[in-house]
């Protein structure tokens, strides 16, 4: 959370890594919990790197991520008519969700089918 990434970039000593994987966390969030179009996501990721004249996200640096997780919050406000949450809990509760929400999506079924997954009642969730 915003909270979180000073110090754990801090801990750390590397600003771009933290700052980049708090760019990669709000984006798959919005993607799975949120169910968020990821194009405007991705967009905005493209178009800081072609402006940039760089390839790779490690090549970013920390104020544009600073800034791409702005946006991505923005984004997700947008869709979600909320704000991106804070709080761990909520994060991981809602993620949990997510999860067994995801059991009988068109991905889930063709997923089982392909692999003759059979017999099942649900799925799992696994927190480390």
């Amino acid at each position: 959370n915003d909270k979180s990434v000073p110090a754990f970039a801090q801990q750390t000593q590397n600003e771009q890594f933290v700052w980049d994987s708090y760019r990669r966390f709000i984006a798959m969030y919005s993607n799975v919990v949120g169910s968020c179009d990821m194009e405007p996501f991705e967009h905005e990721l493209w178009e800081t790197k072609k402006r940039l004249g760089v390839a790779s996200d490690c090549d970013i640096p920390v104020r544009e991520l600073k800034r791409i997780c702005g946006v991505y919050k923005q984004l997700y406000q947008t869709q979600q008519k909320k704000v991106f949450p804070q709080d761990p809990n909520t994060q991981l509760w809602e993620a949990i969700t997510a999860v067994f929400r995801s059991w009988n999506n068109n991905r889930a079924i063709k997923y089982r089918q392909l692999n003759n997954i059979t017999g099942l009642k649900g799925t799992a969730v696994n927190v480390q």
